[in-house]
């Protein structure tokens, strides 16, 4: 069997899958398998996908429902001890999976997290948008490595949890993503910030690979699901209640550091969202902003007294509160 399966979902970007497809399959570390879920395509993509003959891909083919449903069907097919995702507008370098294995090898961790790297709508490279959280995570974890019963796991988890929710940066162990049932949410666009704190949560421990295994692309051509000014962005709040609800029912809820963090990360996506959307929506967003802060568990509002520098600056969550409660 595969050590690692690599997941890449596509509909309607043929030119960007074919280069996202062609990075996976020019790997230097061949022991893999490669699942495409084509989601209901209407242009020339199943033509592209039609013409690999690579034996370590496997395309599935369903009628268009999402992203977040053709990943939780490519999990069914999974072969590999290991498995990664990979967008089909981003690429992965050719050391990608070689940096990755060395990590399994060593460790067998449930999940690792890679670094990544960021290309600008007009073509410059810079470290991906989290670069600040691996570097401190690096002062906690100098052997790449924490497990939840060191003392360290305490200190690096806000860190983990600022860590950007991108399915790229995510290698999990395959026996552990079937044991905990973990899925991407259905039907929904910010279905990453759910996976990722979810992931986290549950996970008895973490490697780190600190070479850059993926690059994002930021695009003119080709507008990403959540680069619009439309009224998608609402489901930013939808996801962030799920996420709430479930990260409430974890042990690790319990703990304020960390329970802070995930909301401080849910609620930064939210305002994020807010300030992106169009200004037709603005005043019914705040007011459905307002709704989720009435209904999730109050001790979500109360902060550690002196929380750690690795929760990073509470101000800007603070003072997105008082706007909301000012504007009720």
């Amino acid at each position: 069997m595969p050590k690692l399966t690599c997941i890449t979902t596509t509909f309607n970007d043929s030119v960007t899958a074919l280069t996202a497809i062609r990075s996976v399959l020019s790997q230097s570390f061949a022991d893999f398998q490669y699942i495409i879920v084509d989601d209901g395509s209407t242009d020339d993509t199943v033509a592209v996908l039609n013409q690999i003959t690579d034996p370590r891909v496997q395309v599935i083919r369903q009628a268009n429902d999402g992203l977040s449903s053709a990943r939780n069907k490519a999990f069914a097919h999974i072969k590999g001890d290991y498995v990664c995702f990979l967008d089909s507008d981003d690429v992965r370098p050719n050391w990608s999976f070689a940096a990755i294995d060395e990590v399994i090898t060593r460790d067998g961790s449930d999940l690792i997290l890679c670094r990544g790297s960021l290309s600008e709508v007009r073509g410059d490279y810079a470290n991906f948008y989290d670069e600040d959280m691996f570097r401190q995570v690096e002062t906690f974890c100098p052997d790449g490595k924490v497990a939840r019963f060191q003392p360290e796991f305490g200190r690096a988890r806000p860190l983990m949890q600022r860590i950007e929710p991108q399915s790229a940066n995510k290698v999990i162990k395959t026996d552990f993503l079937r044991a905990t049932g973990l899925y991407f949410p259905n039907g929904h666009f910010f279905e990453d910030m759910f996976f990722h704190t979810n992931l986290l949560a549950l996970t008895s421990s973490v490697s780190f690979v600190m070479a850059p295994c993926f690059t994002y692309f930021r695009r003119y051509t080709r507008q990403q699901i959540t680069g619009t000014a439309s009224d998608r962005r609402f489901d930013a709040i939808a996801v962030a209640k799920l996420t709430l609800e479930s990260f409430a029912r974890t042990q690790e809820f319990h703990d304020a550091t960390t329970r802070t963090a995930v909301f401080a990360s849910c609620l930064k996506i939210v305002a994020w969202c807010e300030e992106m959307i169009g200004h037709q929506h603005r005043a019914t967003y705040r007011q459905t902003v307002r709704g989720l802060l009435g209904i999730i568990d109050p001790l979500y509002l109360n902060f550690p007294p002196n929380p750690p520098a690795e929760l990073g600056p509470l101000d800007p969550l603070r003072q997105y509160l008082k706007v909301m409660s000012d504007a009720a």
